[in-house]
């Protein structure tokens, strides 16, 4: 292989290993906006009542009990084809349990994104006349019967009731069949009786729970976010007291977010300002997401809860696909193409390992005449490599002449030095495309090929030796190129390209070890489909 077609590997390989690094630094993760940096505060009265808030979690510090009706804890289970919920009266409605049908974890058990840290859901506050804040996170009462509520053929409402100084307010949820989509109501009878300036919030407190086996990396995608105006906006979890950022304006919804599921709440009317807040506890960030709203606008809410798949959350028409980890801006359209892609052809044909063989044939198909050219221009240039020599021995003191000594050469015999490495520039965006795609997108998470590749979005470990995992897709990758290189190396290259061939092949297999098995059968098949084409397929260049 020459220097060049080495170089490009090369690149390839580096542009792999930063990628999840420049992600972070350019585009990978949504555009945030540091509340901090803001400057109009959101309910002043909300904010300057420091002494009974906290960093994290919902407002608490209820004031005078005999103010709120209280009542015994009930748990109401609502089930559709999509989700079984467990809904509690504490709070008036917070979910302590929320699984998801479609979705199973490591241990075949389905998927829960509600856990002990994150039952505080749902919660709404507000500042009394009397200056208190006032969290509404006690029992309510539960209106109507039956404490299981299936929803298989038509919407079921469940209604909560307390009152404050008197007064009632009640919330309403009600579920509907084949949708993540919840509808919230909150109602509040005479809010100006004892709610200071009209304003009362809306909180998640925890974000949603882990759901993957290595919940390091699960941690990693763990965001909250609210969406005011146009302005994404979110912080990074803290350790200790945490952060906590605030802004007033025109608020779209709220959300808190894994490396999969996503929890989000979506008023009718917008919100009037926003607060994200987070804290590390165990390594874990815990996010705290509140919408502000006026009293006097609609109570009305949807809540989603659910995978954050694309196509479902774009065609919500909020922006919530913003949210999302798609990778480096220029590379975001061509992972949607190939998502799409991908998407249609399993339609078809049921299994993504054999969608992710029949993608590389196609792309493959359409590189051909670049990767003809390609080899051509390779065989051009181990055929000039004599000649090439004899001009490095005649000026190799003097590399101007040198450099002008080759262009010339390679002028005279037509060939583009650069033109070996072509194709796999055009690859790179492909890999990288394949990468962010299996390693964040839920339609390929858990998707399995055969025999011991049970999930094409995490590398194919066979077993585990002194705790070491032993993948198998990256050593057929090296192995196929490996062979690849044997074809293109010059007959004449010495002990040097031999090393730099044997270096490149390692360097590409402890790269590729922990990439998902997805992209390593991609690429496999790739160098399979490159070694059949150098070697039958494409004609020596003409002399």
């Amino acid at each position: 292989m020459d220097r060049n077609t080495l170089f490009a590997f090369g690149l390839i390989a580096v542009v792999l290993i930063l990628t999840p690094w420049y992600m972070k630094v350019v585009a990978p993760d949504p555009k945030v906006v540091s509340l901090d940096s803001l400057s109009t505060p959101i309910a002043d009265d909300l904010q300057n009542n420091k002494n009974t808030t906290r960093p994290f979690g919902p407002v608490l510090g209820v004031v005078n009990q005999k103010n709120l009706g209280l009542t015994a804890k009930t748990v109401i289970t609502v089930e559709n084809n999509l989700y079984s919920v467990e809904i509690s009266n504490i709070s008036g409605g917070s979910f302590v349990s929320f699984v998801l049908n479609n979705y199973v974890k490591h241990d075949s058990s389905f998927v829960n994104v509600i856990d002990a840290l994150n039952v505080q859901n749902l919660v709404v506050s507000f500042v009394s006349l009397d200056g208190d804040l006032v969290s509404l996170d006690h029992a309510w009462n539960v209106l109507g019967s039956g404490t299981r509520r299936p929803v298989l053929q038509k919407q079921q409402t469940v209604v909560f009731e307390t009152s404050f100084n008197g007064y009632s307010i009640k919330k309403r949820l009600t579920f509907f069949p084949d949708t993540y989509i919840i509808g919230l109501e909150i109602i509040f009878e005479n809010p100006e009786q004892y709610i200071s300036r009209g304003t009362y919030s809306l909180s998640w407190s925890g974000g949603l729970a882990p759901t993957e086996k290595n919940t390091k990396d699960d941690y990693t995608y763990f965001k909250g976010y609210a969406l005011l105006g146009d302005e994404l906006l979110g912080d990074a979890a803290e350790e200790g007291e945490g952060s906590k950022t605030k802004q007033a304006g025109t608020t779209l919804w709220t959300a808190t977010k894994t490396k999969y599921f996503i929890s989000a709440i979506i008023p009718s009317v917008p919100g009037v300002g926003a607060v994200v807040s987070g804290v590390l506890d165990g390594g874990r960030p815990l996010f705290t997401t509140q919408l502000n709203q006026n009293t006097s606008a609609s109570g009305s809410f949807n809540i989603y809860i659910g995978p954050l798949e694309y196509n479902r959350v774009r065609s919500l028409g909020l922006g919530l696909e913003k949210t999302m980890n798609l990778g480096w801006a220029p590379i975001r359209p061509l992972g949607r193409l190939i998502t799409w892609s991908l998407t249609k052809m399993f339609q078809i044909i049921p299994n993504y390992g054999f969608v992710i063989i029949i993608f590389a044939f196609v792309v493959k198909i359409l590189l051909n005449p670049l990767t003809k050219k390609s080899f051509q221009s390779t065989r051009r240039m181990q055929d000039l490599q004599p000649k090439i020599q004899a001009l490095k021995e005649k000026h190799k003191n003097d590399p101007k002449k040198l450099n002008s000594a080759q262009a010339a050469l390679f002028k005279s015999e037509g060939v583009n030095p650069l033109g070996g490495c072509l194709p796999m520039l055009l690859q790179m965006p492909i890999l990288i495309a394949f990468f962010t795609i299996f390693r964040s997108t839920i339609e390929f998470r858990g998707a399995p090929f055969f025999g011991w590749i049970t999930d094409l979005s995490v590398p194919d470990t066979l077993t585990t030796i002194a705790g070491f995992p032993i993948n198998i897709l990256p050593f057929l990758m090296g192995a196929t190129m490996f062979l690849q290189q044997k074809l293109m190396a010059s007959p004449s290259g010495g002990a040097q390209q031999k090393m730099m061939m044997y270096f490149m092949n390692v360097f590409f297999l402890f790269i590729f070890y922990s990439f998902p098995s997805g992209l390593n059968l991609y690429y496999s098949v790739f160098n399979v489909l490159s070694i059949v084409q150098q070697k039958y397929l494409t004609p020596s260049p003409k002399k």
